[in-house]
């Protein structure tokens, strides 16, 4: 079977087309959660200096390091964003996905395993499982959703 989804450089994605949603590659929930714990901290006395460590950390990548895109949605497909570089990406056509599956994993980036027409697997680690399965669900006509603990 013949399938349009496939990893394309970004210059050659199609044009024109709409993002209705988007997942970031920042965890801002995260840092600003740290950032509390360490004031927490601070003001106590014994954890005084981890705790200026810690907010410094938070502060400096709430407002300093890039929230790029690491998913983007629109009305026929996705684009996934393959690490930092933003030169290589998936296009994944929603029509072309037969089932999806979520793993969960403790120690690294969780993952959806994306299962198309033609058997093919793609692995997409993503910060925001919510965000994406809730898009997935809303725009793949036959999901499948697992959520396995390892």
């Amino acid at each position: 079977m013949k399938i349009k989804s496939n990893r394309f450089k970004c210059r050659n994605l199609p044009t024109g087309y709409e993002v209705k949603d988007t997942v970031g590659t920042k965890s801002t929930f995260t840092l600003i959660l740290l950032a509390g714990v360490s004031v927490g901290m601070i003001l106590q006395k014994s954890y005084f200096l981890i705790g200026i460590l810690l907010l410094c950390m938070s502060l400096y990548i709430l407002i300093f390091s890039k929230n790029k895109a690491a998913i983007e949605f629109c009305d026929r497909f996705m684009i996934y964003y393959i690490d930092d570089s933003h030169e290589d990406c998936y296009l994944i056509y929603y029509d072309e996905i037969d089932d999806y599956e979520f793993k969960r994993r403790f120690f690294d980036t969780d993952l959806f395993l994306l299962r198309l027409k033609n058997q093919k697997v793609i692995e997409i680690k993503c910060l925001d499982h919510k965000k994406v399965s809730k898009n997935l669900s809303k725009y793949v006509k036959h999901q499948k959703i697992e959520e396995d603990d390892e």
